[in-house]
């Protein structure tokens, strides 16, 4: 009897909570509030925006020819709304906040940038209805803080190497503000993973890169170099980590301005600790290279990840200034990464190039040359601030001979400096 009963306990207990009424408090499901509410519907006003993105252009051109059996792409990303890649980047870092809960209905977003990802991180902010804050560089051109503005953003000038700073103090403890740090969260926010036959693309830039080049070299053809400068490391990285996991044999090519410390990260596994600070002349490559924010730490103040990029070259400021130029005397309108994008190209052609093998390159045209009229696309301006870096005419020979005798820009430019 009393085996019985001990039997029978647990059961009767469970009989027991299952028939009595359950209290407000036990229930497990609530009701959607307005918080959750606002976020899905901001999460959809961002998937309608990419829909309307679509996808830039790829663009095959004939400036490798003399290289050999050599082809170059520009992936036009200046054909985005905002007319730069960082349209598709602000994109995701929006819609990571937005998941992550750090971006709510009344939160100010604040971002530190030398104008691109400022410009389309408003349109985004705007878009779902909150308010945005860029902490510019005192250097920026009139153009873009101009575009900032135009897309409902507010500007805040400060020195160059005070911009994570300024952020920061302006952000930390306090609710209704989120510092987006794109040189910190790219890494989280940029996706590299394939859509398969979801009704959502992937928005990672190298998903249609693969599918554009597809379809003009056949279905299993990859490029054989991506090419691209680096800022935050976000897209890059992106790039790399994607080709990396599905086992792509594309190599990721880094191009390294003048006087960052990118390189020497990626090749040598320094400046994690000390401060590039030092090394960084002015006026540098716009919104490229790293060094006046101290030391390049991953997750905290830069994105690159270094794992995942297999060659890096270090191109000097002018001749990246000098393609700037040269591009633009044939048509294609690019900025600052476009020029150092199209040296390093130059450079990897004279290298690799074999007459027996078709050898692609591709590259981003980042963002569009109007945004640089008064500064690196003014000969006055370059020549006034180039002036100690040698001579811009000179550059802009090499790049002419370069392109037509088909020699390595680079080592052709020795006598320029």
């Amino acid at each position: 009897m009393l085996l019985q009963t001990l039997l029978l306990t647990p059961l009767l207990l469970v009989l027991g909570c299952a028939l009595a009424p359950l209290s407000k408090t036990a229930l497990l499901f609530r009701k959607k509030d307005s918080i959750s509410a606002w976020r899905d519907e901001a999460i959809q006003k961002l998937w309608e925006e990419r829909r309307l993105m679509g996808r830039t252009p790829l663009l095959a051109s004939p400036l490798l020819k003399s290289f050999g059996n050599a082809e170059l792409f520009f992936k036009n990303e200046s054909a985005a709304r905002t007319h730069s890649l960082k349209h598709r980047y602000a994109w995701a870092l929006v819609l990571w906040a937005l998941v992550e809960g750090h971006i709510r209905e009344n939160t100010t977003v604040f971002e530190t940038s030398s104008g691109n990802t400022a410009v389309s991180e408003a349109f985004m902010c705007r878009l779902i209805g909150v308010k945005f804050v860029a902490i510019v560089p005192d250097t920026i051109e009139a153009v873009k803080a101009a575009h900032i503005e135009e897309q409902g953003g507010a500007v805040l000038r400060v020195p160059l190497g005070d911009r994570l700073v300024v952020a920061r103090n302006l952000t930390e403890g306090r609710p209704d503000r989120f510092f987006m740090n794109q040189f910190a969260h790219a890494d989280r926010a940029e996706e590299f993973h394939e859509s398969g036959d979801f009704e959502h693309e992937s928005a990672n830039v190298f998903h249609e890169i693969l599918s554009q080049f597809r379809a003009l070299r056949g279905p299993r053809a990859v490029p054989d170099f991506f090419v691209h400068a680096a800022g935050t490391g976000g897209t890059i990285s992106s790039v790399g980590r994607f080709l990396k996991k599905y086992a792509l044999a594309t190599r990721v090519v880094l191009a390294d301005t003048e006087h960052s410390v990118y390189y020497d990260y990626v090749v040598h596994g320094r400046f994690r600790n000390e401060s590039g600070a030092p090394l960084w002349v002015a006026p540098g490559m716009a919104g490229i290279g790293f060094g006046p924010m101290g030391p390049a730490i991953h997750g905290v103040s830069t994105s690159l990840t270094p794992a995942v990029v297999d060659l890096a070259v270090k191109i000097p400021d002018l001749a990246s200034v000098a393609a700037m130029h040269f591009l633009r005397g044939i048509g294609i309108l690019g900025g600052t990464s476009t020029g150092v994008n199209f040296v390093a190209s130059l450079h990897l052609a004279s290298k690799f190039a074999d007459a027996g093998r078709r050898l692609s390159v591709v590259t981003l045209l980042a963002d569009h040359a109007s945004s640089y009229e008064s500064s690196y696309h003014n000969g006055t301006w370059v020549r006034e601030h180039f002036s100690a870096h040698g001579s811009f005419d000179c550059w802009l020979l090499v790049l002419r001979r370069s392109v037509e005798l088909g020699v390595d820009p680079l080592r052709l430019g020795a006598c320029c400096s």
